[in-house]
């Protein structure tokens, strides 16, 4: 935890404490203790984790990530990393942003490179099932730690034998809890991907993987990437997929697990899960997302200086009682009848999460292929679930049950 002197720009009355890698609060009852921040000013200044602005409403939080001309993706990381490694395109401000992203939506993440991930997800999530022991689990070891990790890592035609070094560096880098933690995980991602992608590209063509062989095919300006481009973009892969994913079925399941009338629902209507999947997505939001002021200016009555760091989370977009009547609750209906409630969970504006798909199918899956097999589904009784604060918020570790 390192905590500066308050900046003379940034006012007493907008300074408080907050660190979402350390509060212990986040570890017990995240939601509700973020939900508490609407009692504080719509922007405020944290000391904490080397100083940050913090932004409080679903609106404002939607303009950071949409106005690239205040609020830069060139610097991510809170607490700020000096020199961080360039992750393309999440560390590009249009215009230059733009070509990496159309690369990626029609080339590495296109229906062909993408081709066979449903059935290939629900093959995975069976046969995890399937090594369950009869009616229990550690639900996020063996399972949401697996599932996203070996589907990416088949798509990058990457030996599945990989997995537990890239978990490693991973869960440094999203749920360290200081920026030596933070940066030895990147450090160990950039040897490993380094070593991988040499690796691939002395022999391309034995690489069977669709995200790889597109990214090897693909053309920026008319030539293709260089290998300091396929390492960023890889980096990028790595970093921005995996963990979300983890993490926020860690929180579905759990959520499910301990709401038997939305769970009976969804078991009664399974064509009600795409939409009951967003309610959830809005609610367990998960993401700290860092920016910083691209200059000096002042908005919406506040103060910040070029370099500033500031913080738009999701979890805390989904909260705002502004955006969403009673939040804390989840209504599948709340988006309208059939209609899918919007949400921040997958960002927004020039960054909005090129991986959405992704993402969404294999939680779709989840809970359509799991939640059929788990009958009387329930957290172990006398468990305690804790969750672990990071740049992402997942639980530390969900031990269920159901009737054999």
């Amino acid at each position: 935890m390192t905590v500066v002197s308050i900046p003379e720009h940034v006012p007493a009355d907008r300074v408080f404490r907050f660190d979402f890698r350390n509060d212990e609060p986040l570890r017990r009852d995240p939601w509700r203790y973020l939900a508490s921040l609407d009692g504080l000013p719509d922007i405020f200044f944290s000391p904490d984790l080397g100083g940050y602005w913090v932004v409080t409403r679903a609106a404002l939080i939607d303009e950071v990530f949409s106005r690239h001309d205040l609020f830069t993706a060139t610097s991510l990381a809170i607490p700020k990393i000096e020199q961080p490694m360039l992750l393309i395109p999440n560390h590009l401000d249009p215009p230059a942003h733009g070509g990496y992203r159309k690369l990626l939506a029609n080339g590495l993440f296109s229906p062909r490179a993408l081709a066979g991930l449903e059935p290939e997800t629900r093959r995975f999530a069976l046969a995890l099932y399937d090594r369950f022991a009869p009616g229990r689990c550690e639900f996020v070891e063996e399972f949401a730690y697996r599932l996203p990790i070996d589907i990416f890592l088949r798509m990058m035609g990457a030996d599945p034998g990989h997995r537990d070094e890239c978990l490693a560096f991973i869960k440094k880098v999203f749920r360290g809890r200081s920026l030596e933690e933070t940066t030895a995980g990147f450090a160990a991602a950039h040897d490993f991907v380094t070593r991988w992608l040499t690796e691939q590209l002395a022999d391309p063509e034995a690489n069977e993987g669709g995200m790889f062989r597109a990214m090897t095919a693909a053309r920026i300006e008319g030539r293709p990437l260089s290998f300091e481009e396929m390492f960023s973009i890889t980096m990028m892969l790595f970093m921005g997929g995996l963990d979300t994913i983890t993490s926020q079925m860690t929180h579905i399941m759990r959520f499910l697990a301990e709401s038997a009338p939305h769970r009976d629902y969804l078991l009664a209507h399974p064509e009600a899960i795409p939409v009951a999947l967003e309610e959830m997505l809005r609610r367990f939001g998960i993401s700290f997302i860092g920016r910083a002021a691209a200059g000096d200016f002042t908005y919406h009555g506040v103060a910040f200086r070029k370099g500033d760091a500031v913080c738009a989370a999701t979890p805390i977009a989904g909260l705002d009682p502004r955006a969403y009547r009673d939040p804390l609750a989840v209504d599948f209906g709340r988006g309208g009848e059939g209609r899918r409630v919007k949400h921040l969970g997958f960002g927004s504006g020039p960054h909005l999460c090129v991986g959405a798909y992704l993402a969404r199918t294999q939680l779709t899956i989840m809970i359509e292929e799991l939640l059929p097999r788990m009958p009387g589904l329930r957290v172990a009784p006398g468990a305690s679930v804790e969750t672990m604060p990071g740049a992402t918020m997942m639980l530390k570790a969900l031990p269920l049950e159901w009737d054999i």
